[in-house]
């Protein structure tokens, strides 16, 4: 698993930093793992537990996330 590289952003505005502060709530500190699938869907059951996964197929882009034995996703697309 890749962890995103930490950087020293004291010097930035407070707006900035409490932005970090949210991602980093979000991807659990930088242990939140993100598979991919190139299938439709990913291709197990959800698990108890929060996970993400990027499907990427064909032209169609989506991130699930597994919670509570259930798949919600979001299509991705491009402005």
């Amino acid at each position: 698993m890749a962890k995103i590289s930490d950087h020293d952003f004291s010097k930035e505005s407070i707006q900035s930093q409490e932005f970090l502060e949210e991602v980093k709530k979000i991807f659990n500190n930088g242990t939140m793992e993100i598979d991919f699938t190139a299938a439709s869907e990913p291709a197990y059951e959800a698990p108890t537990e929060p996970r993400l996964v990027l499907s990427v197929f064909g032209s169609q882009y989506r991130l699930y996330l597994g919670v509570n034995t259930t798949w919600y996703y979001v299509t991705l697309t491009a402005l």
